[in-house]
C-alpha cells in the first residue's frame, strides 16, 4: 500500500498472517511489498514481530523503490486516489503476473475470495507439479508388477553414480546412470566437473536406448543450494538453468544432491527456511522440466536429515530418493571406527543401531513410498574416517592377500576384512552382500540400487553383481553358489 503504515493497514498484514497456513497447504509464498515512502512498516515489524509479540510466516519487503514490482509488471499504484487500497498480486510459476486484486481493507472475505482465484490458477501454472501428486509409478516403469514380487507395484531398477571417466561403465547392466557433479556458481549457472564426460555419458543410449542419463548437482560441501532455492527469482532461476543442461545435452533429468538442507555440517551456508525452500526448489524444478524428466534427490534416512526435509511433500514431485546408505562411520574414529559402514541390519559391529534397513524404514514412515527408494552400495571400504579404500583397492591388496581374512556378519549380512592379528581391517561391500540387498529390494518393493560410484568397481565386478540383484536373483545365487561355496 502506498498510503501510510496506519492502524487499518496493520490489520490486513495480520489477516494475512492468520491465513498463511491456507497459502501454505496450496505451497504459495506469501511475500509482503510495502511501498509507502516512510517505510513507516518498519518500525511496527520490529517493535511487534521482532520482539516476540507473534511469528511472522512471511517477509514483508522495503519496495519504496518498485524495484521488486517492476519485475513483475506490477503498474505503479501511486494514485492518491488509490492511497488507502490494498493491492494483491499473483505470481505464477513461470514468473509472470497471473491476476491482480485491489481491496479497501483485508480481512476474511477477501482472502477468501483470494484463495478461491488460487485454487482455480494452480490448476493450469502447477499442473505439472500437481499431476505428480497421485502418481504411483516412476515416469519410466510401466503397471506391472514385479515378477519376482508380485505384490510390488514396479520393477526394481539398478544405476551407478559417475565421478571422471566413464570408460568401464556397462550401459547393459545398469537402467540409469548419474554424472557427478555440476556445481553452482555465485551468480546462479551450474558449471560441470567436465562437460566432455557428461557427453560421453550421454552417448551411452546408443548402446541401450533405454538408459536414463541424469546429472547431479551438489555433492559433498558443494555451496549454492540455500541461495538458490531462498526466493521465487532464485528457484525459478535454478530450474531453468537446469533445465537449460538437459536440453544442451540431451539428459533425462536432474539429480539433487545438496548435503544437507537446513545444515552447515559440510561447511556450507544454511538457513532454517531450508526445509521449505528445499520442497519449493523441486517444485520450481517440476514446473519446468515438465512431467517426464526425471528428479531425483540423494539423501540419507538418518532421523536429522528427515527433520530437515519435507519428505511427504517432495515425495510427489520426484522419481526416485537415491538413499545414501553407507558411510554410517565415516566420522567415527579410534574403536568406533572398527565398525560397519553399510550394514543391512543392525549387529555387534555396527554403530550403534545405524543400518540400512533403520533408513528405509524411516523414510517410509516419513512419507517416502518404498517403490521410490533406490538403496545406496558402496563400491569401497572404509575404516571409519581414518582411511578408504576403492575396490580394485581391496581385490589387489587385501583379497586372498597373506595376513588379512574375510569374514562375514551373518546379523548384518555385511562383509569385513580383518588384519593379521585379527583387528578389525575395513568394512565393505561384496556380491554375498549385495546379494541380501537384492534380496531386501525384492521383498520390501523398494525401487532398486545404486553405486557410489562406477570408477572404484574397474572390471565391474560389483555392476555386475548388483544387476544381478535386481534383475536376475536366482542367477545371482547361482552364481555365488559357484564361485564363492555360497550357501544361502
Amino acid at each position: 500500500n502506498p498510503g501510510e503504515f496506519n492502524a487499518m493497514h496493520r490489520n490486513d498484514w495480520i489477516s494475512l498472517v492468520k491465513y498463511s497456513k491456507e497459502f501454505s497447504k496450496r505451497d504459495i509464498q506469501l511475500i509482503g511489498l510495502s511501498t509507502d515512502k516512510n517505510a513507516s512498516h518498519l518500525p511496527w515489524l520490529y517493535s511487534t514481530y521482532r520482539n516476540g509479540v507473534c511469528s511472522m510466516p512471511f517477509p514483508i519487503i522495503d519496495d519504496r523503490k518498485r524495484t521488486i514490482s517492476k519485475l513483475f509488471d506490477i503498474s505503479d499504484p501511486l494514485e492518491s486516489s488509490r492511497a488507502s487500497t490494498i493491492n494483491l498480486f499473483i505470481i505464477s510459476p513461470d514468473q509472470t503476473l497471473a491476476k491482480a486484486f485491489s481491496y479497501s481493507s483485508l480481512s476474511s472475505p477477501q482472502i477468501k475470495e483470494l484463495l478461491k482465484s488460487t485454487d482455480e490458477l494452480q490448476g493450469s501454472y502447477r499442473a505439472y507439479a500437481h499431476s505428480m501428486m497421485n502418481q504411483a509409478t516412476p515416469a519410466n516403469s510401466t503397471n506391472s508388477a514385479n515378477p519376482t514380487n508380485p505384490n510390488c507395484p514396479v520393477k526394481p531398477i539398478v544405476g551407478e553414480y559417475i565421478l571422471g571417466n566413464p570408460i568401464n561403465v556397462d550401459p547393459t547392466l545398469l537402467d540409469f546412470v548419474i554424472y557427478a557433479f555440476a556445481l553452482i556458481r555465485p551468480d546462479g549457472t551450474f558449471e560441470a566437473y567436465s562437460t566432455r564426460y557428461l557427453r560421453e555419458l550421454a552417448d551411452l543410449k546408443v548402446a541401450n536406448p533405454n538408459l536414463k542419463v541424469l546429472m547431479a548437482i551438489g555433492g559433498w560441501g558443494a555451496e549454492g543450494f540455500s541461495d538458490a532455492a531462498l526466493t521465487p527469482t532464485s528457484r525459478y532461476n535454478f530450474a531453468r538453468e537446469a533445465r537449460r543442461w538437459v536440453n544442451e545435452y540431451n539428459l533425462d533429468g536432474i539429480d539433487l544432491d545438496w548435503e544437507y538442507p537446513g545444515s552447515s555440517v559440510a561447511g556450507i551456508i544454511s538457513r532454517p527456511q531450508d526445509t521449505e525452500n528445499f520442497t519449493l526448489l523441486i517444485t520450481a524444478l517440476r514446473d519446468v522440466l515438465g512431467p517426464n524428466q526425471w528428479i531425483t534427490v540423494a539423501g540419507t534416512g538418518d532421523r536429522s536429515y528427515i527433520n530437515n526435509v519435507q519428505i511427504s511433500r517432495i515425495a510427489p514431485l520426484i522419481n526416485y530418493f537415491n538413499l545414501m546408505a553407507y558411510d554410517f562411520n565415516a566420522g567415527e574414529t579410534g574403536a568406533t571406527a572398527a565398525t560397519h559402514q553399510s550394514n543391512l541390519y543392525p549387529s555387534d559391529l555396527s554403530l550403534g543401531l545405524i543400518s540400512v534397513d533403520t533408513q528405509v524404514q524411516n523414510l517410509i514412515a516419513a512419507g517416502m513410498p518404498a517403490s521410490k527408494i533406490i538403496m545406496g552400495l558402496p563400491f569401497y571400504a572404509r575404516f571409519g574416517a581414518t582411511s578408504t579404500r576403492t575396490f580394485d583397492d581391496i581385490r589387489r591388496n587385501f583379497l586372498n592377500v597373506e595376513g588379512y581374512t574375510v569374514r562375514f556378519d551373518s546379523v548384518a549380512k555385511a562383509p569385513y576384512i580383518v588384519g593379521p592379528t585379527g583387528n578389525f581391517a575395513y568394512s565393505y561391500d561384496n556380491p554375498i552382500s549385495i546379494y541380501y540387498k537384492g534380496l531386501y529390494v525384492q521383498e520390501n518393493c523398494l525401487g532398486g540400487l545404486f553405486s557410489w560410484q562406477s570408477a572404484m568397481d574397474s572390471a565391474n565386478i560389483l555392476a555386475q553383481s548388483m544387476s544381478f540383484a535386481v534383475r536376475d536373483i536366482d542367477a545371482l545365487r547361482q552364481l555365488l553358489i559357484t564361485d564363492y561355496s555360497f550357501t544361502p
